[in-house]
């Protein structure tokens, strides 16, 4: 097997990096030790047992969509106050 350069071995770590950060951010690292849960429409969809745009519309009129980067994450806890509303609203404040 043979030696490889440093401008070979420079280019490869270049090309990780580039890897990397088109993954996106690493979501886990900050949202750790939080207190609200956070999830991704996917994780939310199955949470609730629903359709996936439907969740989608569901959050987005509740407002808990938070953008990192190109990534999008839920405040589950913003979610639950909105059904609670909607389910006061609907039955006249009992």
């Amino acid at each position: 097997m043979p030696k490889r350069t440093k401008e070979e071995i420079a280019a490869e770590k270049e090309k990780e990096k580039l890897r990397a950060l088109r993954r996106g951010p690493d979501l886990d690292r900050f949202l750790e030790g939080k207190k609200r849960t956070f999830v991704s429409y996917a994780q939310g969809a199955r949470i609730y047992s629903m359709n996936y745009y439907s969740f989608v519309t569901l959050a987005k009129a509740a407002g808990a969509n938070i953008r990192i980067k190109k990534k999008v994450v839920i405040d589950l806890d913003v979610i639950e106050e909105y059904l609670e509303k909607q389910c006061l609203e609907e039955n006249g404040g009992v």
